[in-house]
C-alpha cells in the first residue's frame, strides 16, 4: 500500500499541474490585435487587455491605433482587429444609429444583443465605470471590450479571462491610471495594476 501511494502521488501531482495549462497552451504562438484610439484612457485599457492576455496565455498581442471609434469599428468588421474597447452609448447611437437609452443596464443589454445578432461581435463585461462626455446626448458610456465572434472561437479561454477585469475599474481608478500613464509607459501602469489585483 505504501509503495502504491509513493507511485501514484507524483503521478497525481503531474496531472494536477498539467490540466490548468491546457487552455493557455492552446494560445501560445498565436497573435491577437487590439485596437485603440489615441486617448490616454483607451491606451491604458488596451494595455490592460494586452498584458493580461499575453501574461496569462502566452499569446503575442499587438496594439494598433486608430483616430476614431468609427475607424476602430470598421477595422473590427474587416477582421483587421480582434477587439477594442467601446462605450455603450457610442455603440448604440453613433455606430448602430439607434435611439438613445438612458438606463445603463437596458442600454448594455440592447447594444450587446444588436452587435451579436447583426454584426457577430460580442460585448464582454463592462470594466465598471461610465466615461463622462464620451457618448452623445448624455447617454451612458460604460466601457467594455468588444470582440469578434470568430476570435472567441479561436481562443476558447479568452472571454472568461478578459471578464476577470469586469467590474474592477471604477471611475476613480481609471482616472488614477490615466494620471500615472501621463508620466510612465501605459504598459507598465497596466502591469502594476494587474499585479496589485493578482490577475497576473
Amino acid at each position: 500500500m505504501i509503495r502504491l501511494r509513493v507511485f501514484f502521488l507524483p503521478l497525481l501531482l503531474l496531472v494536477f499541474l498539467w490540466v490548468p495549462v491546457l487552455p493557455a497552451s492552446a494560445c501560445v504562438g498565436k497573435t491577437l490585435v487590439i485596437g485603440a484610439t489615441e486617448e490616454p484612457q483607451q491606451q491604458v485599457l488596451a494595455q490592460l487587455l494586452a498584458v493580461l492576455i499575453s501574461e496569462r496565455t502566452g499569446t503575442t498581442v499587438k496594439i494598433v491605433r486608430h483616430k476614431t471609434h468609427r475607424q476602430l469599428h470598421e477595422a473590427l468588421l474587416r477582421a483587421e482587429l480582434d477587439m477594442y474597447v467601446e462605450y455603450t452609448g457610442v455603440g448604440q447611437v453613433e455606430i448602430l444609429g439607434r435611439d438613445p437609452i438612458s438606463d445603463p443596464k437596458a442600454l448594455y443589454a440592447a447594444v450587446k444583443q444588436s452587435y451579436n445578432s447583426e454584426l457577430n461581435l460580442i460585448w464582454l463585461k463592462p470594466f465598471g465605470f461610465d466615461a463622462p462626455g464620451v457618448a452623445p446626448a448624455d447617454v451612458p458610456a460604460e466601457a467594455a471590450p468588444v470582440v469578434r465572434k470568430d476570435t472567441l472561437k479561436k481562443f476558447p479561454a479568452l472571454a472568461r479571462l478578459i471578464n476577470k477585469l469586469g467590474g474592477r475599474i471604477d471611475l476613480a481608478t481609471i482616472r488614477r491610471l490615466e494620471d500615472e500613464a501621463a508620466s510612465r509607459p501605459p504598459e507598465q501602469v497596466a502591469r502594476n495594476f494587474l499585479k496589485a489585483n493578482r490577475l497576473i
